[in-house]
């Protein structure tokens, strides 16, 4: 996997001579080019069957894959903002995305995470937006007492 990201990383930069980079599934981008409301059931699926689906010997990303927020986070927390948005930044964000449809700690820490990325910055505005939104509704979903009928 670390050959495949160094060389999708060089061929993002336009490196000549360089392979083709390979074909990365679109579920790479979503986290920045979907804002929150847009994620049916049917795009959830396919990020997390991408992220599930994926392989490493690095025990984080082990447990950041296998759905592990406070791993997740810490993958993506203390990194500086890129330059560009190459694979290894896709990957990880992607990653945290996948934590962020159940989490609220993960919604909010890509909504942070987003307004560092080099994205225009009408779409970067709208897309950290609308996962501090979906955070704010998590949280108070969570914190709802729960409903009861009437007359109790």
């Amino acid at each position: 996997m670390e050959a495949d990201l160094k060389k999708y990383d060089d061929n993002e930069r336009g490196d000549p001579g360089r392979h083709r980079r390979p074909a990365w599934p679109p579920a790479l981008r979503y986290w920045r080019t979907v804002p929150a409301e847009e994620f049916d059931d049917a795009f959830k699926v396919e990020v997390k069957a991408f992220v599930r689906g994926t392989t490493t010997t690095i025990p984080e990303w082990r447990r950041a894959i296998a759905g592990d927020t406070a791993a997740a986070i810490t993958m993506v927390i203390d990194c500086k903002s890129p330059d560009t948005i190459g694979i290894k930044v896709d990957f990880a964000m992607t990653v945290l995305l996948a934590c962020a449809f159940d989490d609220p700690a993960a919604a909010l820490v890509l909504s942070i995470k987003l307004r560092q990325m080099p994205l225009p910055a009408r779409l970067r505005k709208q897309l950290a937006t609308s996962w501090m939104v979906a955070n704010m509704l998590s949280c108070l979903k969570r914190s709802a007492p729960p409903h009861k009928g009437h007359g109790t």
